[in-house]
């Protein structure tokens, strides 16, 4: 097999292989993606999914036919190992494929909180992935507390889901306000005023020391205030980390992800990075986008 492989089926790569396709690319297009769903939305996970009004076909990007009738080789459960760049080839549960390109939108990861303040604890959960959804689903019950760790919009929008179904909820953010990375203080104070409304206490300027164990999993959390609340389950949204392990150890560059130039272009031949996982330059210097458009421009990028 040569043609294009894409390591990573989410929305950057759908996009590339769409792309590809109707530009009239007739090689061969593998996307690979280690979840067991087809490409699907993210942003509405910590939204209507968690509310029970949007069913997981609705989540998907495209058909799940769509891809067959483009000639798109889906293979989802699937772990990639390594890259060649020598060779070109990349490493899949045993299996040896080449490829004449390759693209990579490998994503990011939740940060995730340290062992040592109690981040392994059951009950403690992070918003990233569908199974991550699913696995948190049967916490949001009436009557039950949590705690949100961080003030972005992830933890907002649980923080949201929480209160409509009847959890009660704090949120802590260690900055001076809620969104202050990515927002202006009026937006701050417009969700601050809508979330209190909803009976959500908001902790600005407070982070978390640690989570405290209790029968087995997490039942309380120490404050950087001093303070102790006691909880039922705790989500934790801190940001992400761009998912650049594969491109790393394939000695490709790195410099706060996948290092890519204005074509989308890696440090080696022939594979180039897009979404979450890349950054580009601009002005000068060096950023990384996390948001669905940026992951769709740069796949349609490197596709032309």
């Amino acid at each position: 097999m040569s043609g294009t492989i894409i390591i990573g089926a989410g929305q950057a790569g759908s996009a590339a292989a769409a792309k590809l396709r109707n530009l009239g690319y007739e090689g061969d297009i593998t996307l690979i993606g280690a979840e067991t769903a087809p490409p699907y939305q993210r942003p509405p996970l910590s939204k209507k999914y968690m509310l029970g009004e949007m069913e997981l076909e609705r989540l998907y990007l495209r058909p799940i036919d769509f891809y067959e009738t483009n000639n798109i080789i889906l293979r989802l459960g699937t772990k990639v190992d390594a890259i060649d760049t020598t060779q070109r080839s990349i490493s899949v549960q045993g299996e040896t494929l080449s490829y004449d390109n390759l693209i990579l939108t490998t994503g990011s990861w939740p940060r995730r909180l340290p062992g040592k303040i109690g981040g392994d604890l059951a009950g403690v959960y992070s918003m990233r992935d569908l199974a991550d959804a699913d696995a948190m689903a049967d916490e949001f019950q009436e009557g039950r507390r949590t705690l949100i760790i961080g003030g972005g919009y992830i933890g907002l929008e649980a923080a949201a889901v929480a209160a409509k179904k009847g959890v009660n909820v704090t949120l802590v953010e260690m900055a001076d306000r809620i969104l202050q990375r990515v927002a202006a203080p009026q937006t701050s104070d417009y969700f601050r005023a809508a979330h209190t409304a909803q009976g959500v206490d908001i902790r600005e300027g407070v982070g978390l020391d640690h989570l405290i164990e209790c029968d087995g999993r997490v039942g309380s959390a120490k404050l950087s205030d001093g303070s102790e609340i006691e909880i039922d389950f705790a989500i934790v949204g801190v940001g992400i980390l761009p998912a650049s392990e594969l491109a790393e150890a394939a000695g490709i560059t790195l410099e706060n992800g996948i290092k890519v130039d204005e074509f989308g272009r890696t440090s080696a031949p022939n594979v180039y990075a897009a979404g979450d996982c890349a950054s580009l330059p601009y002005k000068g210097e060096r950023i990384r986008l996390e948001s669905v458009q940026n992951a769709i421009d740069q796949a349609e990028n490197v596709a032309a």
